[in-house]
């Protein structure tokens, strides 16, 4: 699977011609890539649980990116209270904690609450550096709860084929070195998202709908 630990490669013609490395290296990126998008979409055939499918999604999306931590979320719409669901959760610095049944509402104060309601996507820099005139915010608590510090985030929305939003895929803190993140470390090691992640992302996000779709189809349910 694609690692990219480095900036992804933008690169001049100039640059290319005094190292020709370089287009060597950006090839053998762009081909890993292909073999993960190719990876993800033979599996859209599979088996697989509902759960043990994100799982999978988020473990190789995270890898193309570099990205620290993941999760995906789901919208319950079951209750009078709608709420967005973690249903997959993932942190390579803090392996052992977990977010799984946790929810939060269904608005606009939170990130994923914001991209949920909304079907916008946000690529934030820094989620501790909003701002001041947009509604959402990061919710501290969460990095508090498991000694964490959330930086950079891409939320994308999950929709279904009515353009309807059913859930969020969010990727947090691309790293440019593989080790864990720490309070002291996390403004060298992270950085933002970059528009090649976003339509990565996006094109996943679809792929995950499509596998949604296909078990409501089979009368599988989505909520246990």
């Amino acid at each position: 699977m694609a690692s990219n630990l480095d900036p992804q490669p933008e690169m001049s013609e100039d640059l290319v011609s005094a190292n020709p490395q370089l287009l060597v290296n950006q090839v053998n990126y762009y081909k890993l890539l292909l073999d993960d998008l190719l990876f993800l979409s033979r599996s859209l055939s599979s088996d697989r649980t509902l759960k043990d499918f994100l799982e999978l999604v988020l473990t190789t999306t995270r890898k193309m990116t570099a990205s620290d931590a993941g999760s995906i979320y789901l919208i319950d719409r079951s209750t009078p209270v709608h709420t967005v669901c973690f249903e997959v959760s993932q942190n390579d610095s803090q392996p052992e904690r977990s977010l799984v049944n946790f929810a939060v509402p269904l608005n606009e104060d939170s990130i994923v609450g914001y991209v949920a309601l909304t079907g916008e996507t946000l690529n934030l820099s820094d989620a501790h550096d909003l701002p001041e005139n947009v509604g959402f915010r990061h919710h501290k608590t969460f990095d508090h709860d498991i000694q964490y510090r959330t930086r950079s985030v891409l939320a994308v929305p999950l929709m279904d084929y009515k353009g309807r939003t059913i859930g969020v895929f969010q990727l947090i803190n691309r790293k440019v070195q593989d080790i864990s993140i720490t309070l002291e470390n996390v403004q060298e090691i992270t950085l933002a998202f970059s528009s090649l992640d976003k339509k990565l992302l996006q094109a996943i996000a679809a792929q995950i709908s499509i596998y949604i779709e296909r078990l409501e189809l089979l009368g599988q349910t989505l909520h246990s």
